[in-house]
């Protein structure tokens, strides 16, 4: 078999229309899917050109085959070719040449025909598109996905510095108890007293590594847990009033401000309600201030004390919170609630949230 005769099985092959012609559009070869098309049209020796729908065409047809004549790679062309039903179709045609003129030889150049009405090629394209939206979506997965491991890691670092500072904080406190406990009519009661502070910093923990936000708790719920369980862990029931703006509590603050908040809560409970036996009478209320602030109060309807009397009197649970304000950059006041009792009020930093992506 010659290499001629192996290129005419080849483009027999093709299911689309190929031919094989000169650029005078003279058809040297036609496969099977070129004559099941044109017919006669396409018979060797037939003037492709005579197959447009007008001179026009034909002139653009020789014109383009010129043009490929001089590109051993396909050039692709507009082409408009009469089929042997008469119907008049667009083709996108892709010509190259395979033999280069020489002498008087003319170029024989290769030509495909890919009906532009042919719906693979529209469906092929909407496939690719598919495709990259897929691509970009999984890609954007990836870095969300990385961005979180990032998180992470950062947060773990984080963690064993924070660890360290709380317990060093719960060392401190226990000190604190135990010698109070040395001199205390009721030493069990200042023991479960620095057990429920334990369980408050415990409470506390569960927000921070259990919940999505990596940066901090959000305040309406960071209230809810730490009260209800100084409330649990006094037997009381819970029937405190609690109000929290949308301010979010940061890693490094929260662990101080629970205990804060537990402090203030047990001073309440214990003198701050009439009757002694309902918490109707605590109002609890975080608020986010100007200039990136936020404001913790607990308000009661006891009798009240003055921030001066309860520090020369030795309180230690006072003593607490004032340690705990000075860690969290904040200052603590006592005053008259809005209807008579005792109003407790830490103002402490609380940077803005940042934007959302």
């Amino acid at each position: 078999m010659t290499l001629a005769e192996g290129a005419a099985q080849v483009l027999q092959t093709l299911p689309e229309p190929a031919l094989v012609l000169g650029t005078d559009a003279r058809i040297g070869f036609a496969n099977r899917a070129a004559r099941a098309r044109f017919g006669a049209g396409v018979e060797t020796g037939a003037d492709l050109a005579a197959l447009g729908p007008d001179e026009q065409a034909a002139d653009r047809l020789r014109l383009w085959l010129r043009r490929c004549s001089g590109s051993r790679t396909a050039l692709p062309g507009a082409l408009q070719l009469r089929g042997a039903d008469g119907r008049v179709t667009r083709f996108r045609g892709f010509g190259a040449v395979m033999t280069p003129a020489g002498g008087e030889t003319r170029a024989r150049l290769l030509l495909r025909l890919v009906d532009r009405e042919d719906d693979r090629f529209p469906l092929l394209g909407r496939k690719l598109d598919e495709l990259n939206v897929e691509i970009s979506r999984r890609r954007r997965a990836q870095l969300a996905l990385e961005a979180a491991v990032r998180d992470r890691d950062v947060l773990l670092n984080e963690l064993h510095h924070r660890v360290k500072n709380n317990i060093q904080m719960l060392v401190g406190m226990l000190g604190m108890s135990r010698r109070a406990a040395a001199w205390a009519t009721d030493p069990q009661a200042v023991l479960a007293e620095a057990s429920r502070r334990l369980a408050a910093v415990g409470t506390v923990h569960q927000m921070l590594y259990l919940g999505d936000n990596l940066r901090g708790v959000p305040g309406e719920t960071f209230l809810q847990p730490v009260a209800g369980g100084v409330l649990a862990s006094l037997g009381v029931p819970h029937g405190v009033s609690l109000l929290a703006d949308p301010v979010e509590i940061s890693n490094d603050a929260a662990v101080p401000l629970g205990l804060v908040l537990h402090e203030l809560l047990v001073n309440a409970v214990k003198h701050g309600c009439p009757d002694g036996t309902s918490t109707d009478c605590i109002r609890i209320s975080l608020r986010r201030l100007p200039e990136e602030m936020a404001e913790l109060r607990v308000e009661d309807d006891g009798p009240g004390f003055t921030l001066d009397a309860a520090t020369r009197t030795g309180a230690t649970g006072l003593k607490l919170v004032l340690g705990l304000a000075r860690q969290l950059n904040g200052e603590l006041s006592v005053g008259p609630g809005a209807v008579g009792g005792t109003c407790v009020v830490l103002r402490f930093p609380a940077p803005a949230d940042p934007p959302k992506e």
